[in-house]
């Protein structure tokens, strides 16, 4: 022990030491872009530049203009006037893998955002009462909607199984912003009603993913269902060990006191992102490159909120930024183009919205029966009901890869298409209304709550501000640990023009 206990601090000091650091993470850095570039534009890994040839269905497909979809304003009506209207439908058109990839970058940064958002610590502090809301009432509407599907919209089981694990999950990008603004207002702050929406949403999105990921490769694939079944827990294992592997090494890689320390750290956690997520889907297990990228994200955001909070913010804010100028109108730009008007009728539609009611008022149910015997009460649990209903982020990812894995398979093509439609209109009708309701009534039912060692605002004023007695200036040895080297003593001359050349970002 005594000599691994020193082979571990012998390979601190080393890899902690200033230039050496550096140089790691450059290193890291290229690796990861030359990885996630070559997952993107599909090449040999070992061989990128190699000649290949393409074969397409449709070759008028690979030559149309893509403009139009980066504009951040255009969501997913822009996407169904287009895919429905003729003149629009002739220029705008994707290629297959091109459209998949854009999909799957929204969804790389969904959970980025996501993994940053999930305080870890306070799911594994209190578990019990997240994991019991969000797995009761997940199976719950899982059931019903299945149910509902199966009978009300006439589709296969294995169909309507898949329509009730896409339509269960929850909106990240509707309830995350919410909690973390009534967070920063400490609004339900004393029975900590934010934190713990936040664990529910991580929970129960986690599994109706995994599930889903699961249960796609084993029906969509040749192979013997044994095999399938223990190749996808042993993609779940690897994907938790390569994520908490790969979130060590974001601890360390780059230093907190680094030059341009976020960049580092935006560069390195979002390559490697796209290298592990998209690089598993494009080898049909994209559940373990799931879970990595999950555990990655919030892992490096214990670390990273300790070190320094004001750069944690600022690494979500570059991605909540990517997320409302690109991810956002990309992705129901791209669900928008999947909706075709021509098959849909009054009777469809009204079938589709019985489907979404019924899971909604089944989860609202659940929600309240698991929420009685705690410590919440009733303004709160409306609250909490309302966090878990809206449809949108997943719903734009998974409901076009399930038509995309339907494909090969004809007796699935149909119903994966009007699974599809009831995911978009499920989209339409419960993002925007819950959006607005769970801001309004969460602001008027949760209860601001004051720290006791906040002092009322009339008392800090009437107190005269703390004397230091003791500082640099005055020739006291207050620190001299190299954490503090840039923040408790005056810069030397040569420190002042150093930081003036190498801008810190």
């Amino acid at each position: 022990m005594h000599c691994v206990a020193r082979l571990n601090n012998t390979l601190h000091n080393f890899f902690n030491n200033r230039e050496i650091n550096s140089i790691v993470t450059t290193l890291l850095i290229i690796v990861s872009l030359y990885i996630s570039l070559i997952t993107l534009l599909g090449e040999n890994f070992l061989q990128p530049l190699a000649d290949h040839v393409t074969t397409t269905q449709n070759d008028d497909v690979t030559v149309r203009s893509i403009f139009c979809h980066f504009s951040p304003t255009h969501r997913i009506s822009l996407g169904i006037l287009i895919r429905n209207v003729g003149i629009f439908g002739n220029f705008f058109v994707l290629p297959p893998f091109l459209e998949t990839i854009i999909r799957k970058l929204s969804l790389v940064n969904i959970v980025i955002r996501w993994g940053l958002a999930t305080d870890a610590q306070f799911l594994y502090e209190n578990s019990v009462l997240p994991v019991t809301i969000g797995l009761v009432s997940a199976v719950a509407e899982i059931i019903a909607v299945t149910i509902a599907s199966y009978f009300i919209l006439n589709i296969s089981f294995v169909m309507a199984i898949f329509c009730g694990l896409i339509l269960t999950t929850v909106s990240p990008a509707v309830t995350v912003p919410a909690m973390i603004n009534f967070k920063e207002e400490n609004k339900g702050a004393l029975k900590q009603i934010p934190d713990n929406i936040l664990a529910i949403c991580c929970v129960d999105n986690l599994f109706c993913v995994i599930v889903f990921m699961i249960l796609s490769s084993i029906m969509f694939t040749d192979a013997p269902i044994a095999t399938t079944i223990l190749l996808n827990a042993g993609t779940v294992v690897f994907g938790v060990v390569g994520g908490l592997i790969l979130g060590w090494i974001l601890w360390r890689f780059p230093r907190s006191d680094a030059p341009h320390t976020q960049f580092s750290r935006i560069l390195l956690l979002g390559t490697i992102s796209i290298s592990l997520l998209i690089g598993t889907f494009l080898i049909k297990y994209s559940c373990s490159g799931f879970l990595a990228c999950l555990i990655l994200s919030a892992m490096c955001a214990i670390q990273w909120k300790a070190d320094n909070k004001d750069k944690l913010q600022s690494v979500e804010s570059t991605y909540k930024y990517i997320w409302d100028a690109f991810g956002l109108p990309l992705l129901f730009v791209l669900l928008g183009m999947k909706f075709d008007c021509t098959n849909l009728t009054w009777d469809i539609v009204f079938l589709c919205i019985g489907v979404i009611a019924t899971g909604l008022l089944i989860r609202v149910i659940m929600v309240t029966l698991v929420t009685l015997s705690s410590h919440i009460n009733v303004k709160e649990q409306i609250v909490v009901a309302l966090s878990l209903l809206p449809r949108a982020t997943f719903q734009a990812d998974l409901a076009p890869t399930l038509v995309v894995l339907a494909t090969p398979f004809p007796e699935y093509v149909q119903d994966a298409a009007l699974v599809l439609k009831v995911c978009i209109l499920s989209v339409l009708l419960t993002a925007p209304l819950f959006d607005v309701l769970l801001n309004i009534v969460g602001s008027k039912f949760l209860d601001v709550h004051t720290p006791q060692h906040q002092q009322p605002h009339q008392q800090q004023q009437l107190s005269p501000p703390p004397i230091e007695k003791s500082s640099y200036f005055n020739g006291d040895n207050i620190d001299d640990t190299t954490s503090n080297v840039y923040t408790s003593r005056p810069k030397t001359y040569s420190e002042y023009r150093t930081e003036t050349v190498i801008e810190r970002y």
